[in-house]
């Protein structure tokens, strides 16, 4: 048998080298991966409650030790947050489908408009699952201090454009960790 496979070798030297090769390759490949470190922390996004959805307090306490998304939309927007809404739609069937251990969690930048029962109508239109995306509302005061203060990001005023309402509000989405540190966005 060994006579065999050394003459089969002595035939084909570059098909067995490759299948050597292969062999080896398969082997090291996951001995050789390296997890790169995580971003590092750009802030600590401060302790908040607020109110969800379904009209119950939400924050801090129940994120903690939860990696989540944030993002800071408006169920009034005609600009940007339907494309936004359609990328979270996106990433919550990653994480069903993925069994990732994030949430999404959308800030309104539009309080006064979007309380929690428009929130729930909103949410219920997009497909929105409570156990994986929350959307949330506070008292315009403390939200902008949460958006522009905590988060690092853009909220503005309400103003009207001919005939359409628009807030100017950053569109970016924030990345943060288990410890409540902001990571990227």
């Amino acid at each position: 048998m060994f006579e065999f496979i050394v003459e089969k070798f002595r035939k084909q030297p570059y098909l067995w080298a490759a299948v050597v090769c292969a062999l080896v390759i398969t082997i090291l490949t996951p001995l050789t991966r390296r997890v790169p470190p995580p971003p590092p922390a750009l802030g600590d996004v401060p302790a908040f409650s607020m109110t969800n959805q379904e009209g119950q307090p939400f924050g801090t306490s129940q994120l903690a030790g939860k990696p989540y998304v944030a993002s800071f939309v408006f169920t009034r927007c005609t600009s940007f947050c339907p494309l936004v809404f359609q990328h979270l739609k996106t990433l919550q069937e990653r994480i069903q489908i993925s069994k990732l251990p994030l949430s999404i969690v959308s800030f309104t930048v539009d309080p006064d408009f979007d309380s929690a029962s428009v929130l729930k109508s909103h949410a219920q239109l997009l497909g929105a699952h409570p156990e994986h995306w929350t959307f949330l509302t506070a008292e315009k005061e403390a939200m902008a201090l949460l958006v522009e203060k905590g988060f690092m990001v853009a909220m503005g005023e309400t103003f009207m454009n001919a005939g359409m309402m628009d807030i100017a509000h950053a569109k970016k989405l924030v990345l943060i960790d288990a410890q409540g540190k902001i990571r990227g966005y």
